[in-house]
C-alpha cells in the first residue's frame, strides 16, 4: 500500500499577519471610537527627515477631547523573522535600571540632605558607596528580570511614533519560543506599554494585552510646545490623512 504523505501546514507569511492584524485593529478601534472616520493602511512611511521608516500598519482618527489626531502604529512579524522577537538581556537597560534604583535609595534615605549638612567630605563616601552597592545588589538579584530584557522588534516599532503601538506575531512564531521566553515577551510588552496580538489560522486573533496611551507633553520636531503630542506630523501621508479624518 502506498505510504501516506504528510504535508506540513503552510507557514503564515508576514504579509498575512500584517493584513489580518490591521483588519482586527480597525474593527477594535471602530468599536471603541464609534462615529469616527478611521484611516487604516498598510506600509505607511515616516517622512524622510525622520528616517523614511515603514510602519506595517497605521491607523488614525480624530481624538474625542483633544481635537488632535489619534495615531496607532503596528509592526508585524512571522516565524521567518523569529530572531527579532526573541527576548534577550540588555546590559544598557540593566545599568540604567540599577542607576535608577540607586537614585531612589538616595531620595528615600535622605542622602542628599545628609550630603548638604555634612562638614566632612569623607563622611559622604560611606552613604554614596552604600547606595552604589544597593543598586548593584538590586541588579544582580534581578538579573533575569524582564525589566532588563528587550526584543529587537521593539526598537523597530519605536521608529513609528504613535499614541498607541502594537506588535502582531503569527501564532506559530510565538509557539516556537520556549514557555519561559513567551512569558518574558508578554511581560516586556506590558512593561513598555505595547499592545500584543497573536494571529492564528482562519483569522483567529488573540489579544494578549492592550497598549498604554502616550500623551506626552513636549517640544515637538517643529519646535512648538505641545501639551498633547500630534504624532501625525511624523508621517509622509500627513496631509492626506488629515483630510480623510
Amino acid at each position: 500500500m502506498p505510504c501516506a504523505v504528510h504535508h506540513k501546514p503552510p507557514i503564515m507569511t508576514e504579509k498575512t499577519v500584517q493584513k489580518r492584524a490591521l483588519k482586527f485593529l480597525e474593527s477594535y478601534y471602530n468599536n471603541r471610537w464609534f462615529k469616527r472616520r478611521i484611516y487604516a493602511a498598510q506600509e505607511v512611511r515616516t517622512k524622510a527627515i525622520f528616517g523614511g521608516k515603514r510602519a506595517d500598519g497605521l491607523l488614525a482618527f480624530q481624538g474625542w477631547w483633544t481635537g488632535k489626531p489619534y495615531v496607532v502604529s503596528m509592526e508585524a512579524k512571522s516565524i521567518k523573522t523569529l530572531p527579532a522577537i526573541k527576548p534577550y538581556h540588555d546590559r544598557g537597560r540593566w545599568w540604567r535600571n540599577c542607576l535608577r534604583f540607586s537614585l531612589f535609595i538616595c531620595l528615600a534615605s535622605g542622602l542628599f540632605y545628609f550630603i548638604g549638612q555634612s562638614n566632612n567630605r569623607a563622611d559622604v563616601l560611606v552613604p554614596l558607596l552604600w547606595c552604589a552597592f544597593a543598586g548593584l545588589f538590586y541588579g544582580l538579584l534581578t538579573w533575569n528580570s524582564y525589566r532588563h530584557q528587550t526584543i529587537d522588534v521593539i526598537y523597530q516599532l519605536k521608529q513609528y511614533p504613535a499614541n498607541e503601538q502594537w506588535l502582531a506575531f503569527s501564532h506559530d512564531s510565538f509557539a516556537a519560543l520556549s514557555v519561559e521566553k513567551q512569558t518574558i515577551l508578554k511581560d516586556i510588552c506590558y512593561y513598555r506599554g505595547i499592545g500584543l496580538l497573536l494571529v492564528g489560522k482562519k483569522e483567529a486573533i488573540e489579544l494578549v494585552n492592550k497598549p498604554r496611551r502616550n500623551w506626552y507633553w513636549q517640544w515637538d520636531v517643529r519646535r512648538n510646545w505641545q501639551w498633547i503630542s500630534d504624532y501625525l506630523m511624523y508621517y509622509s501621508k500627513e496631509k492626506e490623512i488629515r483630510q480623510l479624518i
